[in-house]
């Protein structure tokens, strides 16, 4: 079967091959899946391929003086970095079409499914995963709305309900406004009642971020952050802030925290890290936290997990956490996705429509 893998850490158009390898069977407990599609995001990219989670992970605590190949993802020692060769590719969706032991494996076979923390990355035609992390789909999801209806989904809703518990009339500042997870977390600030200051470099899209459900837009292109938030705070600052990039906009970001305010970093896009002083965060008594997918799911207990997808699976359902679909490629196309998805400005997900 075909699968795009890489064996070593590094540019992903110098590392990443189309070949074809042995096709999965699934051993007890677990399902095989046909993959349908899977998105292409700047973490597959920059993340898992070039090495970004392996550096931050080895600058765990936990990991301290361990061999590379020994790093976890928690203190535990539970969850380990995948091994190369390995196939990227976080999320995305297909049919179960064969299962190993167990009751619940083979009630799968037949259904569409979105496969997300698998050992092996989606970006291949067939996947093994254990059947429990098989999550149905539920009808009236296009399979394209299916693939992408786990990473940033889930993240947007965890971040405002579960992290910061954003309420009605709440503040929340955020970067990367005009990102398919910013739009998430706008509409869902209409739905839900706090208002969205999101943050763009282009004034084209503010009336697009308006009409989703953002209270403000501030195009920092030509206008300065820190006076923009404090004309619309009366001086207050916000209570909470998002951002996926870092660097000098975190940084003049959490300038912008009113008493008690909290910034949560969910990425960073850029290369440069959070840089201010001390004293920004100790007199207005605010805080910086970091947010990471895999350890917040791995903290809920399996009913609370059925609970969130279930929620998630409805917002998507209903439009709040669609993503726009910009477009798709076949997997032998990987390099002109790749192409496509460094492009600027670019709107919406990137595919691979893998058989």
């Amino acid at each position: 079967m075909k699968a795009l893998v890489f064996e070593r850490y590094g540019k992903a158009d110098e590392v990443l091959e189309l070949r074809d390898i042995p096709e999965p069977q699934p051993g007890p407990g677990e399902v095989k899946v046909k993959m349908l599609y899977s998105p292409m995001n700047p973490s597959d990219i920059v993340n898992t391929v070039e090495g970004a989670y392996r550096d931050a992970v080895g600058r765990a605590i936990w990991n301290l003086g361990r061999d590379e190949s020994a790093y976890t993802i928690d203190p535990q020692g539970e969850r380990k970095l995948p091994p190369l060769p390995h196939v990227p590719g976080l999320e995305g969706v297909g049919v179960v079409v064969d299962a190993g032991a167990g009751l619940y494996p083979r009630m799968l076979v037949g259904k569409r499914v979105t496969v997300v923390g698998a050992r092996k990355g989606n970006w291949q035609e067939y996947n093994i995963t254990e059947a429990k992390l098989a999550l149905p789909v539920k009808r009236g999801i296009s399979d394209e709305q299916a693939a992408v209806s786990f990473v940033n989904p889930v993240t947007a809703y965890a971040m405002v309900r579960d992290v910061l518990q954003c309420g009605p009339g709440d503040l929340v500042l955020q970067s990367a406004g005009n990102s398919e997870l910013g739009k998430m977390i706008a509409r869902l600030g209409k739905r839900l009642g706090y208002q969205t200051i999101s943050i763009v470099r282009d004034k084209a899209q503010a009336a697009h971020l308006l009409s989703l459900g953002a209270a403000h837009v501030i195009d920092i292109s030509t206008e300065n952050l820190r006076k923009r938030v404090h004309e619309i705070t009366r001086g207050q600052g916000v209570k909470y802030a998002l951002d996926p990039i870092s660097g000098p906009l975190a940084n003049e970001m959490v300038q912008c925290l009113g008493l008690g305010g909290r910034l949560l970093v969910y990425g960073t896009l850029s290369t440069e890290p959070l840089q201010f002083s001390s004293r920004d965060l100790m007199t207005p008594l605010s805080s910086v936290e970091g947010y990471f997918l895999t350890n917040w799911m791995a903290g809920k207990s399996l009913l609370q997990k059925l609970s969130v997808t279930r929620k998630v699976a409805a917002l998507v359902q209903d439009g709040t956490l669609q993503s726009d679909i910009r477009q798709v490629f076949p997997l032998e196309q990987y390099k002109e996705a790749m192409a496509a998805l460094k492009e600027p400005g670019n709107q919406g997900k990137i595919l691979l429509k893998l058989t």
